[in-house]
């Protein structure tokens, strides 16, 4: 058997043994997004036939805003909160979501949803990844004495881990744009690029400060402009999103994205409904019969009352 499988069924026998000493649901700070604070089960964690770690993490919204719009998000008004479930492979620094679930007021289950039939890589700087870093065994040349040993390696070392779930195409555009901007022949392409990493790694501020400067070389870019607007949505800034969002759509009028995105601001973060209403039949004229046209018709049946 190999030395890292035994690692992690000693890891997990270890955690399970506890169980018997606590009382179920042991929550454990982990690090939060710009829109909920998480926290695992660390009761919840077992080893599957196929070697992965279960585990359950526990999503709460930071601010009425936020629980509104997930609430929206997930289509259920009483929703205060919600479980995702996965299951994490450490060595291939994958994560599969078995399920979700949504709980109310007393933390009830309102219903639960399908997760995906594939795992997907973890990202880097994730709430995940930070997951894998308190859950997952160490390997042979990492310390395994103490927790805050590991913590200082990850702040010093961030490329190890991206090393561990970027491609080597990934890694390599990486190493590509720091070598343009070192040059300084970064383009808006470079920038936007660089922008885009920051957004799929869940890092507002850093997206935000790559896309302006994409703007700066090229101001009329309505994507760019769109991109950088869910950025300044997701850090709370709402005006300027929505001043982002509504230049693009005048700038490029079939950049339907942006006109939902302002509608979305206006419902579920400014709560002015009447205003999202208008943008939504407006979305409707434009595009009645794809799939986020049914979504904007489920939202005007829903608040035009």
């Amino acid at each position: 058997m190999p030395l890292f499988f035994l690692q992690l069924c000693v890891v997990v026998m270890l955690i399970c043994g506890l169980h018997d000493q606590a009382l179920a649901g042991q929550w454990e700070t982990l690090k939060g997004t710009s829109r909920h604070k998480v926290t695992y089960d660390s009761q919840s964690i077992d080893l599957t036939p196929q070697g992965r770690l279960k585990i359950v993490l526990r999503f709460v919204p930071v601010g009425e805003t936020e629980r509104k719009s997930a609430a929206a998000e997930y289509n259920e008004k009483r929703y205060r909160s919600h479980l995702e479930s996965y299951e994490i492979d450490c060595q291939e620094q994958t994560a599969l979501l078995d399920h979700i679930d949504i709980l109310g007021v007393k933390g009830e289950r309102l219903k639960q949803l399908r997760g995906n039939t594939q795992p997907d890589l973890i990202l880097p700087g994730s709430v995940l990844d930070c997951a894998a870093e308190n859950i997952c065994p160490v390997s042979d040349d990492e310390t395994v004495e103490t927790g805050e040993a590991t913590e200082p390696k990850q702040e010093e070392a961030p490329d190890t881990t991206a090393d561990r779930v970027l491609s080597s195409d990934k890694l390599q555009q990486i190493e590509n744009i720091q070598k343009k901007i070192t040059a300084k022949k970064a383009t808006v392409e470079t920038w936007k690029e660089l922008g885009n990493i920051y957004f799929d790694t869940d890092q507002p501020e850093q997206a935000i400060n790559a896309y302006a400067r994409a703007l700066a070389i090229q101001p009329d870019n309505a994507d760019i402009l769109n991109d950088q607007g869910a950025m300044y949505r997701q850090t709370g800034d709402f005006k300027r999103a929505l001043v982002n969002f509504e230049k693009a759509y005048l700038i490029d009028p079939k950049n339907l994205e942006s006109l939902y995105n302002s509608a979305y601001i206006y419902a579920f973060d400014l709560n002015n409904f009447p205003k999202a209403l208008i943008l939504w039949r407006q979305y409707l004229a434009l595009d009645p019969k794809s799939e986020t046209s049914k979504q904007v018709k489920s939202f005007i049946d829903q608040y035009d009352k």
